[in-house]
C-alpha cells in the first residue's frame, strides 16, 4: 500500500481520535483549527462543526474568563499547565489537567496545541489522601489523651495539644527533644529495650506503664501504647498514645499501703509480715533471720481502767518505741490486738537476737504518759533465729518463747 499525503493525514486523524485525551489546535486569533473526537464528544459537537469557532464560544463566558490568563500566557510564547474541574454534557463532575503548548514559527506564535487529560481518578485519590490527612490531624489535635509520631531513634516528630499539656512543653520544645530527655532515669533501660525491639522488628507494639518528668520537674505516670508503621520510602515511624494515669497509680499506692499498714500504729500489719516472710521463703535461703514477738501484759486491764482511746494511744506509743530501737532494714508490724512482731534483717546471730529481746523488754516497759496520765505497762518478748524456709516455724518459736517469758 502506497501511503499518500492524504492517507497519512487520515491515519493521523484516526490515531488522534482514538486517544483518550482531548486534543485541539487553536490559531492566534483563537479560532479552532482542529479537535479530536474526544474533545468534540465532551462538548457535544461534531469535530467539523467546531472548526472555526472562537474558543470563547466553545467554553462559554465564565470558563473562558477563568482560562484567559493561561490563553494569554501561551500566546505570549510560554507553555501553560493547570487543573480545572468541569461538568460534562452528561452532568458528571470531572477534573482535567490542561496543557497549552505554543506553536512558534520564526519566533512568532501562530497558534497553540491544547492537550486536556482527564485526571478525575487521580484527583479523587488526592482528595481521599487529603481527607485522611485532615482526619488524622483532627484526631491528633482534638484527642483527649496524648498522641505523638516519633522517629525510630525516639525523636518527637508530631505531638498533639493534650500531650503538650500533659508534659508542660510546647510542640516546638518537644520536637527538639527525644523521649529519653523526659523519661524517668529508672525507666530508661526498659524504654530503650522496647525501642530497639520496635526498630529491629522483634516487637510490633508495646503497652507499658512508665514515668515521665514534666517541664516543671514533677514526675507523672503514663500508660503508653506504641506501635511501629513501616514505610520503605518515608522510613519507619512510631505512633504513640500516652495517657496520664498518675491519679490511678497514686490511688493504687494508697490502697496498697492501706492493705499492708496498720492504721493505728503506722507499722506493717500481719499481711505485710507474711508477705515479707513468704518472699524470703521463695529465695530458699538457709540463712537464719531474727524475729522478736512482743505481747503487752494484761492489756485488757488498761482498756478497762483507762478506756479504749487511751489503750489505742498506748499501743501507738509502743509501736513508736519499737521503731526507735530497730534498724532501718528491719520491719516492725502490729499483727493484731496488743501483739507486735519485729523482723530483724540486721541480726547477725541467735545470741544477738536474744540480747535485743531482753533490751526491748525493758525499753517498752512503762509508764507511758498519756495526756498527763501515767499508764503502767509491761511486755513479754519472745525471739527466734531460724532459716526462712518455714515462716510458721520461725514465728511459732518466737511465740512460744514469748509465752514462756510471760509465765515467768
Amino acid at each position: 500500500m502506497t501511503v499518500t499525503r492524504n492517507t497519512s493525514n487520515e491515519l493521523m486523524r484516526r490515531a488522534v481520535d482514538r486517544l483518550p485525551s482531548m486534543i485541539g489546535y487553536w490559531d492566534s486569533s483563537l479560532g479552532n483549527v482542529f479537535a479530536n473526537r474526544v474533545y468534540a464528544d465532551y462538548f457535544g459537537i461534531e469535530p467539523q462543526d467546531l472548526v472555526g469557532q472562537h474558543i470563547s464560544t466553545l467554553l462559554g463566558e465564565a470558563l473562558y474568563e477563568l482560562n484567559l490568563p493561561y490563553i494569554t500566557g501561551v500566546l505570549a510564547g510560554e507553555q501553560q499547565q493547570f487543573d480545572r474541574t468541569l461538568i460534562d454534557v452528561n452532568g458528571a463532575v470531572r477534573v482535567f489537567q490542561a496543557t497549552y503548548v505554543p506553536d512558534l514559527v520564526d519566533g512568532v506564535v501562530v497558534g497553540f496545541t491544547e492537550l486536556v487529560v482527564d485526571v478525575s481518578a487521580r484527583a479523587e485519590i488526592e482528595r481521599e489522601r487529603d481527607r485522611a490527612i485532615r482526619l488524622f490531624q483532627n484526631v491528633m489535635e482534638n484527642a483527649p489523651i496524648g498522641k505523638a509520631v516519633m522517629t525510630r531513634d525516639g525523636r518527637w516528630l508530631q505531638v498533639n495539644k493534650a500531650l503538650c499539656e500533659l508534659l508542660g512543653y510546647s510542640a516546638e520544645e518537644l520536637q527538639q527533644k527525644t523521649f529519653r530527655d523526659l523519661t524517668h532515669p529508672d525507666d530508661i533501660p526498659l524504654a530503650d529495650e522496647h525501642l530497639k525491639g520496635l526498630a529491629d522488628g522483634t516487637l510490633t507494639k508495646v503497652a507499658s506503664e512508665k514515668r515521665y518528668i514534666r517541664k516543671d520537674g514533677a514526675t507523672i505516670w503514663v500508660q503508653r501504647n506504641v506501635t511501629v508503621v513501616r514505610d520503605a520510602e518515608a522510613g519507619d515511624m512510631i505512633i504513640a498514645q500516652i495517657q496520664d494515669i498518675t491519679a490511678r497509680k497514686n490511688a493504687e499506692a494508697t490502697l496498697e499501703r492501706q492493705a499492708l499498714i496498720d492504721d493505728l500504729t503506722s507499722l506493717g500489719n500481719r499481711r505485710r509480715l507474711m508477705a515479707e516472710l513468704n518472699s524470703l521463703k521463695e529465695l530458699s535461703s538457709d540463712r537464719p533471720v531474727g524475729v522478736l514477738f512482743v505481747d503487752v501484759d494484761a492489756f485488757k486491764s488498761i482498756n478497762d481502767r483507762f478506756g479504749h482511746v487511751v489503750g489505742d494511744r498506748v499501743l501507738a506509743a509502743i509501736g513508736r518505741r519499737i521503731l526507735d530501737n530497730i534498724r532501718a532494714e528491719d520491719i516492725a508490724c502490729r499483727i493484731g490486738g496488743d501483739e507486735f512482731v519485729a523482723l530483724l534483717h540486721s541480726a547477725k546471730s541467735a545470741e544477738g537476737v536474744e540480747r535485743l529481746a531482753d533490751r526491748v523488754r525493758g525499753l517498752l516497759a512503762g509508764p507511758y504518759d498519756i495526756d498527763g496520765t501515767s499508764i503502767p505497762v509491761s511486755v513479754s518478748v519472745g525471739w527466734s533465729w531460724e532459716p526462712t524456709t518455714d515462716p510458721d516455724h520461725l514465728l511459732r518459736i518466737a511465740d512460744e518463747r514469748m509465752y514462756s517469758s510471760k509465765r515467768a
